[in-house]
């Protein structure tokens, strides 16, 4: 074994061991087995998981039915719902890295990047529209959250306005005006929009399944969305452990319910997008390295590991 083989495996594994404490002691403080002792409808919770999965494959038709036509919805599906539970695992977005890897094998890597960095632009967009709907019908009043909202969503409108100019009036950037700026992309934007919408009815479900009134929690989801929405733009531990769970906490209290509850909520609310992410993204893993693209990917990985 080569002395850079060595190299890699041992800081593969002081990272594994890493995130391994970080998440074991998070999820200690939170006492995540008092979910158990709670008196949920599972069946509920199990309906809100498979919302949570459509919407990821939802999300990848943005691809299919948008700005790449030619990718086939597998393929799209395992691009984000891999990259997603890879988020589940390893901290720092890590997974918006990973799921370049499971393009198309014949996509260049500036054609891959360009897909990502307009998927992501499209994911801002679509939370930022939802929360700022979502906040004013949900009744929060938290100001930080409120003035964080309105601070966010300036600095992305200003983004967007220099991103146009530029691709308008800088000739070298015409061409993505011509390739990207056009009824694909509003297409594209309705499909991350609704995929979103999907993630917001998988929350509120999850909440019915805790026991919360079903017209009161669609204020709750509403809040609960935004909040952690606008807090996960943080890089930071696999899954936002701990950070989901403080968002969540923070929307809840900011409507009167009561803290303790309010952890408990987010304790299910999180196992959730576990039960939903991870195997889903196992299931698309293993049908990508053993599907149209799957040489490329061992390939890939062979390389890798040398």
């Amino acid at each position: 074994m080569t002395t850079k083989m060595k190299l890699k495996l041992l800081i593969g594994v002081v990272i594994t061991v890493a995130i391994v404490y970080y998440s074991v002691t998070s999820l200690k403080d939170l006492h995540p087995a008092a979910l158990f002792q709670k008196n949920i409808n599972w069946w509920i919770v199990a309906l809100s998981v498979a919302v949570y999965i459509y919407a990821n494959y939802i999300r990848g038709l943005a691809f299919t039915h948008g700005i790449d036509k030619n990718m086939d919805r597998l393929t799209a599906f395992q691009v984000m719902g891999i990259g997603h539970a890879v988020n589940m695992v390893l901290p720092l977005h890590a997974g918006e890295g990973i799921r370049i890897v499971f393009f198309p094998a014949d996509y260049s890597v500036r054609r891959r990047t360009e897909l990502m960095i307009i998927s992501a632009i499209a994911d801002v967009v679509a939370i930022l529209m939802i929360s700022l709907f979502s906040v004013p019908f949900s009744g929060f009043t938290d100001p930080l959250v409120l003035r964080t909202l309105r601070i966010v969503s300036l600095i992305c409108l200003g983004l967007t306005a220099l991103l146009v100019i530029v691709v308008l009036f800088v000739p070298r950037f015409h061409k993505y005006s011509e390739e990207y700026l056009n009824l694909a992309m509003a297409k594209m934007m309705v499909w991350v929009l609704l995929s979103w919408i999907l993630l917001l009815i998988s929350v509120w479900v999850g909440l019915i399944s805790f026991g919360f009134p079903m017209v009161e929690s669609i204020r709750i989801s509403l809040a609960v969305f935004a909040v952690t929405n606008i807090i996960n733009f943080i890089p930071a531990s696999p899954g936002a452990i701990g950070l989901f769970e403080y968002g969540t906490i923070l929307a809840m209290a900011g409507l009167g319910i009561d803290r303790t509850v309010a952890l408990e909520t987010s304790l299910l609310l999180h196992l959730i997008q576990y039960m939903a992410l991870l195997p889903m993204g196992t299931v698309l893993y293993i049908l990508a390295l053993h599907g149209k693209y799957g040489e490329k990917l061992r390939n890939f990985f062979r390389k890798r590991r040398q």
